[in-house]
């Protein structure tokens, strides 16, 4: 299966990618500093582009199956208002239906109010 994972430079995107290639997956690796991801793997293609721009996004999902978002922020970023996360998922959501692409599993915390809502409530359930 080839597999796109969109934030795979650092941290849980890092881990995915080599947990991806282990399963013996095809993985191509979505980052803005996609050329300092330390893994090497023949299975793994390193494609430089930003999460936020659609053509980058569209030439990434050429190809692919499934992608796994996995897009973070810094800790300094959490203290002010981070609109990465949905700004980037709208981008790729666009991208994914132009491409034909219709599965995608999202790591990154993407949560809106009401889905917090949600979530609560089969909590208390």
């Amino acid at each position: 299966m080839r597999v796109l994972i969109v934030g795979a430079s650092k941290g849980i995107g890092l881990e995915t990618t080599r947990q991806a290639l282990e399963a013996g997956h095809n993985v191509r690796a979505l980052a803005r500093s996609a050329n300092a991801i330390a893994v090497s793997n023949p299975s793994l293609e390193k494609k430089r582009g930003d999460a936020l721009k659609a053509e980058d996004v569209e030439a990434a999902l050429v190809g692919v199956d499934v992608v796994i978002q996995t897009l973070g922020v810094g800790l300094g970023d959490l203290f002010r208002p981070v609109n990465l996360f949905s700004d980037a998922t709208r981008v790729l959501i666009a991208a994914m239906r132009s491409q034909g692409v219709n599965r995608l599993i999202d790591l990154s915390p993407n949560f809106h109010p009401a889905m917090v809502r949600v979530l609560c409530s089969f909590e208390r359930a």
